[in-house]
């Protein structure tokens, strides 16, 4: 297959050690046949203006955004949308009618895996306790709110972090002490947990989910290991359960589909390719 440069994308960032967007972009792209590749583009921040501006002028079809340009390359873009804005963060560039834009697909990626993996969960008037308050934790609480959630309580060892996101939405997003967690466990039909404590080399997420409700589902966005201690905690329990990796592959579908215009399939060869590379890289 000839390459066509100006159809090609990558993903954007500096200390890039290892990431699994290639994989999962070349696997569309050659299931697909659309003429393109996904490359890793590893650039110092002086180099950012003339590298988007290629992408403005049709050189590349676009990127993705990762450490530590997220909130960086949006003063070079020309519109971000409204899930982009809200979190002040952009993940995904596009070019639309000699604009460049910025969109953030973490969001929409995390309830697309959910919706997908719990279909029986209805998210509308749902009660939620995420636990953190990074960029994930303000990504999924707006996506969140945007299902009609009518209560999302944000846990953090930092309450001003949980306070700050819980201004996205205060009548329905509350801050709420670490410690105090468990006070919520029995209410809510979704725990999350965006922290990285139980990824690999980390310590693990300690949380008794015996107070949690039967049907309460359980979800983590770590996908190093791919079942974390509170998964597997939450398994023996007999909740329902939501792994990180699909949310890794979700979010990636809405890029391609801007990139190509084609709405890629999560399918179970895809992520059985991306659990082998987990297994071989850690």
């Amino acid at each position: 297959m000839n390459m066509n440069t100006s159809n090609s994308v990558c993903i954007l960032g500096h200390g890039i050690t290892y990431s699994r967007s290639p994989l999962i972009h070349n696997y569309w792209i050659s299931k697909y046949g659309v003429d393109s590749r996904y490359g890793i583009c590893d650039l110092p921040e002086e180099k950012l203006p003339a590298f988007l501006s290629s992408i403005r002028e049709g050189k590349s079809a676009g990127c993705n955004v990762t450490t530590p340009y997220k909130q960086t390359v949006i003063q070079y873009l020309d519109a971000i949308d409204d899930a982009a804005s809200t979190i002040a963060s952009v993940n995904t560039i596009y070019c639309r009618g000699g604009q460049l834009r910025g969109t953030s697909t973490d969001g929409a990626g995390y309830i697309g895996h959910l919706k997908n993996t719990q279909p029986d969960l209805v998210l509308k008037n749902a009660k939620v306790l995420v636990l953190g308050a990074g960029g994930a934790a303000r990504s999924i609480a707006d996506a969140l709110v945007k299902c009609g959630c009518s209560e999302i309580y944000i846990a953090n060892r930092t309450l001003a972090k949980a306070r700050d996101i819980a201004g996205l939405q205060p009548d329905i997003i509350k801050p709420l002490p670490w410690d105090d967690m468990q006070s919520v466990t029995g209410q809510v039909d979704l725990l999350i947990n965006t922290t990285s404590l139980g990824m690999v080399e980390r310590q693990p997420l300690v949380l008794p989910l015996e107070n949690t409700r039967p049907d309460c589902v359980i979800s983590d966005i770590v996908y190093a290991p791919l079942e974390t201690r509170l998964l597997a905690q939450a398994r023996e329990l007999g909740r329902p359960v939501v792994d990180g990796l699909g949310m890794l592959l979700h979010q990636a579908v809405p890029g391609f589909q801007l990139w190509f215009g084609i709405e890629p399939q999560v399918t179970d060869e895809l992520r059985a390719l991306v659990e082998q590379d987990l297994l071989s890289h850690g």
